[in-house]
């Protein structure tokens, strides 16, 4: 349901223009550069095309934004006219098909970044549909620049899992001129500036953190590449042979460092109809002055005033968040985060932070709670690698696994200072940290590490602190690249000794992932010993989801480990997946059978023998006895 908008909503000249008549309020009667986007227009910096938008804005650009156009007529996508250098698309911050379905493939009942959580607002492959439509708005003379996480994720052919097969690049396959991926700050600055100084779109073939498909392959300059060129094995190889496209995979996986990565081009199609994606090497990260800068650009931290004040479940979630930095190190075989903001941290100052907390506390319906301050990884701010010829050459995809590279700076001293200076800024009752926390990374840290956990669970935790130990089979741990179940186990009770030293009572919430590549059921019946034993009853859990050019996604398809080209276990079966789920929510008396028939397959129950927990039978429809906490004998 719509409401009115609040005597504390910004009036529509705080975002950038909507309409025609936003427009002709600022005197314009062109844009620039046009923003179209799946989501709902928040202008938020956790929201991309925010972000964008102020950065090019922030250069004297005319930039305004269609969010969420009716894609079954171009009318919609085309109301602020053509834009005079390009027009910008987006999915929007999700993948539209992660945003659609879930891991059964069943359709979603709503939408977070839609006002109202509503469902239907965008279409399945959302960027290729905007662009579709963009250029039959526009015509061929327009440049379209794909972006955000769906574009990233799609630079190359990638597998997809709801049409459960090897799909193009969407380079080759949309009607773009150029893939953005990555961050897209530089990139988006870059291809604008070149633009208006009369740059034809055909001569950006290197701008890093691209992706293209040249008209005329000769003029790619591919020959002149200081780094030199790597083949990758053509779309049609990798889409029919499952262990050339593991070792597709392999390949690409290795030039994610912008000092080292070479560029990349992949053949799609064949005879005269053959074209060549070119994937420039990823855009040189930003620096802290820079991510300063963008985080402290006039956001008006709220949704436009059109929706009326809707609820728009993603807002209301970062609303009072401060993202301290960008990226992730750790590499984690699931994770799509380092595959689009990369796998190089960049933090941002501690004045910047504070400054913002300042501002935030300012505004009139702050309540006096910092909701969140992390990023994709909490305690990683001001963490990067301490040698510049180390870095170089340097091809690991992780910085902390199978062990934290000696190089990698690893300081929470810094984490402490600022924690404690946020807790005195003024207005500021509460700061909590809801990101991810590696605790593997406060162990490590021999001199500060305790320091960090006993400030972070004494001052930060809102009384459940979410962790993801992931699993408990070494061999899925390891294929994830998460430390063991034992590193977890010594932060369990690191979490408990000083929670009874601040005198609270606040839980950790483990959140574990079923059906992973490498699990088998055997595997996923020892995660359910494991929370049997322990009493943890999990009521949310993620099923592994493939996403596109995730390593762990690739083995789904391939049934290979890109690195070591060895077998790897994968649960096609959608009942196996149930099944794996089931027994990681074994609380649940629904979900009994599925359970029961998991733990007779690995032999733990006789045939005809029913499940009892901790000497309590099951009993359908009738609720169960909580498992005592952990720690506490039942």
């Amino acid at each position: 349901m719509s409401h009115r908008p609040t005597a504390s909503t910004p009036p529509a000249a705080r975002f950038l223009p909507t309409t025609r008549e936003e427009m002709r309020a600022r005197g314009w009667e062109e844009l620039d550069v046009l923003l179209v986007s799946g989501d709902a227009y928040v202008d938020h910096p956790s929201f991309g095309t925010a972000v964008i938008g102020r950065v090019l804005e922030a250069q004297g650009l005319r930039v305004g934004v269609v969010a969420q156009p009716d894609w079954r007529s171009t009318a919609d996508i085309a109301r602020l006219g053509r834009p005079r250098l390009f027009a910008g698309i987006t999915s929007g911050a999700m993948d539209s098909m992660v945003n659609h379905y879930t891991a059964h493939k069943r359709r979603r009942s709503d939408d977070a970044y839609t006002p109202g959580g509503a469902a239907g607002r965008r279409p399945d492959r959302a960027t290729a549909v905007y662009a579709r439509l963009a250029r039959q708005a526009f015509g061929d003379a327009c440049c379209l620049v794909a972006g955000g996480v769906e574009a990233s994720l799609r630079r190359l052919a990638h597998y997809d899992y709801w049409d459960d097969r090897v799909l193009p690049s969407l380079a080759a396959a949309s009607q773009v001129d150029l893939v953005v991926y990555g961050q897209g700050e530089r990139p988006i600055l870059e291809i604008a500036r070149r633009l208006a100084a009369g740059e034809d779109p055909c001569g950006l073939t290197d701008v890093a953190g691209t992706a293209l498909v040249p008209k005329d392959l000769a003029l790619a300059g591919l020959e002149a590449r200081e780094r030199g060129v790597l083949a990758l094995p053509a779309f049609e190889e990798v889409a029919k042979d499952k262990r050339a496209f593991a070792d597709f995979s392999r390949l690409y996986h290795l030039e994610h460092n912008g000092a080292n990565a070479r560029t990349l081009t992949q053949r799609h199609g064949t005879g005269a109809a053959a074209r060549t994606v070119v994937v420039n090497p990823p855009a040189a990260t930003l620096t802290t002055e820079e991510l300063d800068r963008i985080a402290e650009l006039p956001f008006a931290r709220d949704a436009h005033p059109s929706y009326g004040g809707a609820h728009i479940p993603a807002l209301e979630q970062i609303r009072w968040s401060i993202q301290i930095l960008r990226g992730c190190s750790a590499g984690c075989s699931f994770c799509c985060i380092t595959e689009h903001q990369g796998r190089e941290v960049t933090s941002r100052s501690e004045g910047s932070v504070l400054r913002e907390m300042r501002e935030m506390a300012a505004r009139p319906d702050f309540r006096g709670t910092i909701t969140d301050l992390g990023g994709a990884t909490a305690n990683m701010w001001q963490m990067y690698c301490s040698s510049e010829e180390a870095h170089a050459v340097c091809r690991r995809l992780s910085c902390v696994y199978p062990k934290i590279c000696k190089f990698w700076k690893t300081d929470h001293a810094p984490l402490v200072q600022l924690y404690r200076k946020a807790r005195q800024v003024k207005g500021v009752k509460h700061v909590f940290v809801g990101s991810g926390l590696r605790y593997d990374l406060a162990h490590h840290d021999a001199e500060h590490g305790q320091e960090y956990l006993k400030e972070l669970i004494a001052h930060h935790v809102s009384g459940q602190l979410k962790v993801a130990p992931e699993h408990a089979a070494p061999d899925v741990l390891q294929i994830m690249k998460k430390p063991g179940i034992e590193e977890f186990e010594r932060f369990r009770g690191e979490f408990q000794r000083y929670t009874k030293e601040a005198g609270k009572e606040q839980y950790l919430v483990p959140y574990f992932i079923s059906s992973h590549p490498g699990c088998t059921l055997e595997d996923g019946v020892k995660l359910y010993e494991y929370l049997e034993k322990n009493g943890w009853r999990p009521q949310q859990v993620q099923d592994f989801t493939p996403t596109p050019m995730t390593l762990a996604s690739d083995m789904h398809w391939s049934g290979y480990h890109p690195l070591t080209m060895k077998p790897v276990h994968v649960v096609r079966d959608l009942h196996e997946k149930k099944m794996q789920k089931a027994l990681l929510r074994w609380g649940d008396p629904e979900l009994r059978p599925l359970v029961e028939e998991a733990l007779r397959r690995t032999g733990r129950l006789k045939p005809g023998k029913r499940l009892v927990t901790r000497g309590v039978p099951w009993k359908r429809n009738a609720g169960w006895r909580p498992a005592p906490r952990a720690g506490r004998k039942p």
